[in-house]
């Protein structure tokens, strides 16, 4: 008989500053101190576990690290444009330019740096590396939250 079992490891945060477009127009460079929390599905394995706690726990603290203290940039954006000149990113959107040195920024692969599209983000590099060294996992579930009444929930099946 299989069953599906769920893992959960929270408390991993990363404090990045960003900015949205919205409708032709951009909101102010801001920060938040994100939350993140990802669920594992799966079957338990010969070992007694879906996963090991710490071995999630160290793959999502290492792609979070990733973010911690930069200002995160869409690199599909329609409206935020960016372009690295010298050691300096400058970034021209609907409300003017922005100029930050390189070392403090860092360009996703994102249409726009949303919750919902960093939660997605995570959700598929989590795919990624998991489906390849576990084959007992079914789904995964990554809830970024990016103030206490504000988050965005992704489920992937692997």
């Amino acid at each position: 008989m299989t069953s599906q079992v769920s893992v959960e490891v929270s408390g991993i945060d990363f404090a990045a500053a960003h900015f949205v477009s919205e409708g032709g127009t951009c909101e102010q460079l801001h920060g938040h101190n994100y939350h993140v929390t990802v669920t594992v599905y799966g079957e338990i394995d010969p070992q007694g576990m879906v996963i090991d706690f710490r071995k999630l726990k160290r793959r999502v603290r290492q792609l979070c690290k990733q973010w911690d203290h930069f200002i995160l940039l869409p690199n599909q954006s329609k409206l935020i444009k960016t372009t690295q000149k010298a050691q300096q990113v400058e970034v021209q959107t609907p409300n003017g330019t922005y100029s930050f040195p390189t070392k403090d920024v860092r360009i996703i692969n994102v249409v726009e740096t949303t919750a919902e599209e960093l939660a997605r983000f995570l959700c598929l590099k989590l795919k990624d590396e998991l489906s390849s060294d576990f084959d007992n996992i079914t789904q995964i579930q990554v809830i970024l939250a990016e103030s206490a009444t504000s988050r965005a929930i992704v489920s992937m099946s692997v």
